[in-house]
């Protein structure tokens, strides 16, 4: 019996070594920061280019780290069409925990 006990120990404590598990140990959510501006006029007709983001995770230890390869972009601003959009921007750490869903209003409009 000692020995299943021993090796149900063992084969845990691998899991955890080797990130087998979840990290538990971190509740920290990760932030993102839009680079500006949060409301952009844009020219009709141009083909949009998003000014971006950047994500942050601050860690179990302290550190906070640049993530923003993990970062999720929703963008369905169509440039040939006038009106009003929204881009969203997710992230998720690799813990799991998500930031705040953070926006950018997109107005395309008719310029001279």
């Amino acid at each position: 019996m000692r020995i299943i006990s021993l090796l149900v120990i063992m084969a845990a404590a691998a899991l955890v070594m080797t990130g087998g598990c979840k990290k538990d140990g971190d509740k920290n959510s990760p932030y993102i920061v839009i680079n500006p501006p949060a409301l952009l006029v844009w020219p009709v007709d141009v083909p949009y280019v998003d000014p971006g983001a950047e994500a942050f995770d601050i860690t179990e230890a302290g550190d906070t780290i640049n993530i923003t390869d993990r970062l999720q972009t929703n963008d369905n601003v169509d440039a040939g069409t006038v009106g009003d959009y929204v881009v969203r921007y997710n992230v998720t750490d690799e813990a799991g925990n998500a930031a705040e869903e953070q926006t950018r209003d997109v107005r395309v409009v008719i310029t001279k």
